[in-house]
């Protein structure tokens, strides 16, 4: 018993790791990473013809409120699906609609090149930013 009080006290708890995940899908989800206004910023993509980029900021943002401040535990190797199971079940079902609705359009551009009508990407913008206000 001696020995192993010993030898405790060299051993130090190590607290644990920040598991906030920073990539997903290859998209950084870092607070710090994105606009103060996404929603704003995004809109202003869109009608900059950058369609892509102003959906993959929609997207992110969604991602990095439910890493930073609902904790979800997304881990590097979540697939989009894995991120809306996660939500719903997580998150107040208006929330969750609305990522299901987020992910659908965002999947539709970047997988099937499929962009989007304007009517519904300045839903998507306005949507967000009643769900998510103050989460950049």
């Amino acid at each position: 018993i001696h020995k192993r009080r010993y030898w405790l006290k060299y051993l130090r708890v190590a607290s644990p790791p920040d598991r906030a995940v920073k990539l997903l899908f290859g998209l950084d989800v870092e607070p710090e990473s994105l606009p103060e206004d996404v929603a704003g910023a995004a809109w202003s993509m869109w009608q900059a013809g950058q369609s892509r980029a102003a959906m993959s900021l929609l997207y992110r943002g969604a991602l990095s409120h439910f890493v930073t401040r609902e904790k979800l535990e997304l881990g590097m190797q979540a697939t989009e699906e894995d991120c809306l199971r996660l939500c719903r079940q997580r998150v107040a079902p208006e929330v969750g609609d609305y990522f299901g609705r987020l992910t659908r359009t965002w999947q539709q551009l970047a997988y099937a090149a499929r962009p989007p009508a304007q009517e519904a990407v300045r839903d998507l913008c306005r949507d967000w930013t009643r769900h998510f206000r103050g989460a950049a």
